[in-house]
Parts: C-alpha cells; structure tokens; sequence
C-alpha cells in the first residue's frame, strides 16, 4: 500500500510517497514553505540511470533533485495524493529551473574534450551530438552553434566544449543529455581547433 504524509518544522518542509516499510518512494522537500526544494527524487528514477549510465549517471541525477531520505520516512502527517503530487510538481520545477549547477562530477563551465558524433538533422539545424567517452552523450544547441551551416564542425571533428546544464527526461523516458557550448568557435572558413586539456 502506498502512504503520503508531510513534516515540517520552523525551518523545512518534506513531503514524502512510501510503501508499507516506510522507505520513500518519492520525496519533495523545501528550505522553508514558500521557498526553494532542497529535493525531488523519485527511487524508481534514480535506480533506472544508475543502471543504464552507471555511477556518474547517478551523481548527475542527485546533483539535479537532491537525494533521497536514506532509511524510512518515520513520523508525519497524512496527506492525500493529490497534496503530495502538488508538491512533488512544486519541487520538479524548482530543482529543473532553479536547481545550482555549481554541485556534481560536471558543474557549469567544466571543459570537455569531445568527438562530434552525430549531425542528426543536417548542419544548421538543431544541434549536434557529442562522444565525450562518457556513459552519457554531449548535445550542442543551436544556438552556440555558427550561424552559417558550412561553418559547423564535422562529425570527427576533436574539440573543447563547456557544460551548461545536465538534462533528464522521464515523461517520456528519454536519455539524459550533458548540454555543452564550445568553448572557441573558428573564425568563418577556418577549421576547428584541437583542444589542448591538461
């Protein structure tokens, strides 16, 4: 059976899903009742990246939605299911919107050596895909991209990017993606540069 319940105090609040052992299922937790969520895991998720992108998928999703109770949820009051989904929704859009990229293996501005990959939809358009050689793809915007399609790197390509942001999708389940920027863009004509890392 599955139980909702709240604690709060002068200083937090945490809305937790549990079955009958009382671990949390999912959990939305807030600095204060109008402030930003500390946490908005979910078990099943967090499970399912650790076992299709190993360790650093599971550090990059605790560095997104904060982590889980360790141990049963003990104590609170009830709260319907509706209630708590308010709250978990609340906390999603916090740690997806306004969720620090300065925590986790690959804060904002980590440089990257990558590989292009994949022009998927043709130069110009979209994005392009990165081989970071990490269990997790690389994904460049359009718009950091150069505004002329002839001016787009080529798939083999070799050079230094920056993370922006980790992105997961789970509705619907797709692949998480290391958002990146290049971190020198040629001038008009001439090739990419090879970076040189330490």
């Amino acid at each position: 059976m599955t139980y909702w319940f709240r604690r709060a105090d002068a200083g937090s609040e945490e809305w937790f899903e549990a079955g009958d052992d009382a671990i949390a299922v999912r959990q939305a937790s807030f600095h204060s009742p109008e402030g930003p969520a500390s946490v908005a895991a979910s078990r099943a998720e967090l499970s399912w990246v650790l076992d299709e992108f190993e360790i650093l998928g599971a550090q990059l999703y605790e560095a997104r939605y904060g982590t889980l109770l360790n141990g049963p949820a003990d104590g609170g009051e009830p709260v319907s299911e509706a209630e708590f989904d308010a709250a978990w929704q609340r906390a999603r859009h916090s740690r997806n919107n306004t969720a620090p990229e300065t925590v986790g293996p690959l804060p904002q501005g980590t440089r990257l050596s990558g590989t292009v990959s994949v022009l998927p939809w043709g130069p110009g358009r979209t994005g392009l895909f990165v081989d970071l050689g990490l269990p997790i793809v690389g994904f460049v915007d359009l718009g950091h991209l150069p505004l002329a399609p002839e001016d787009w790197p080529d798939v083999g390509v070799v050079t230094e990017f920056e993370v922006t942001t980790v992105r997961f999708h789970f509705e619907p389940r797709g692949d998480p993606q290391i958002r990146l920027r290049p971190t020198a863009t040629p001038p008009p004509g001439r090739p990419w540069r090879h970076p040189v890392l330490p």
